[in-house]
């Protein structure tokens, strides 16, 4: 893979613009990829400093106007004189200027400040249903299908009928709250993933987080951080709960 090819890579991977596949695989490479753990690094530094705002920082004007600055004493030292000491002086900012114009690229494509923090922070959009033996297989493996294809309405119905016959099954509670919440049907979904986290199964605080995300997309904030507060460090969304607690203090 190209460096700049990388660069893009890991723009949309920092900014969540990956599906559980393509992310699982981007991550097993960066375990042995050198370069790709450094570029994720200057990205994250790039990102920290350049983040875009509707009403942007102080910090971040002064970074942006000492870009513009280099700019321009970059272009006007090729002007006068290409192999000006300008010119020379420069070149340790290329390589951050081209992060920060890929960076820029990453933003507009993908507009994080544009999406709602519930998608932003939203669950993966990936069901998997593992075969089963009890004749409920093949409708689950629609579900799972609609579910991934984001016909979260044509697979509501089917967890619906599911969810009724095996109130019990934790996995197909978790979905089918999902599917309620993803069909402005929020209260019975806070419902549903409430009993879960009432629980002990693996889905225990996927549902919490489930619940916090519901409270987001009302923006009933005090209700979200409620739910928030109550992931440990030890669960999956455990980073992905800190972060949306700072967007919503």
């Amino acid at each position: 893979m190209m460096n700049e090819e990388k660069l893009l890579t890991v723009a949309r991977y920092f900014e969540g613009d990956m599906e559980f596949q393509e992310k699982s695989a981007f991550e097993a490479l960066l375990q042995t990829d050198s370069e790709l753990q450094q570029l994720l690094a200057e990205y994250k530094n790039v990102h920290q400093t350049l983040k875009m705002k509707i009403a942007p920082s102080e910090a971040d004007q002064q970074v942006a106007s000492t870009l513009s600055l280099l700019n321009q004493e970059y272009f006007k030292g090729m002007a006068e004189n290409k192999a000006t000491a300008k010119v020379v002086s420069f070149k340790p900012y290329l390589k951050w200027i081209s992060i920060a114009a890929v960076l820029l690229i990453g933003l507009l494509v993908w507009a994080p400040w544009s999406a709602s923090l519930y998608e932003k922070y939203s669950i993966s959009r990936e069901m998997s249903v593992a075969e089963r033996g009890d004749g409920a297989g093949d409708g689950l493996q629609k579900a799972s299908a609609l579910y991934n294809a984001g016909n979260f309405s044509a697979a509501n119905k089917i967890l619906e009928k599911a969810y009724a016959a095996a109130p019990e099954d934790a996995m197909l509670a978790y979905y089918y709250g999902l599917t309620l919440m993803e069909t402005g049907k929020a209260t019975t979904a806070r419902t549903v993933l409430g009993k879960l986290y009432a629980g002990e199964s693996v889905f225990k605080y996927d549902a919490a987080y489930g619940i916090a995300l519901s409270y987001v997309k009302e923006k009933d904030h005090p209700k979200a951080l409620e739910w928030l507060e109550k992931i440990p460090e030890a669960s999956t969304n455990y980073g992905k709960a800190r972060e949306l607690i700072q967007q919503l203090q």
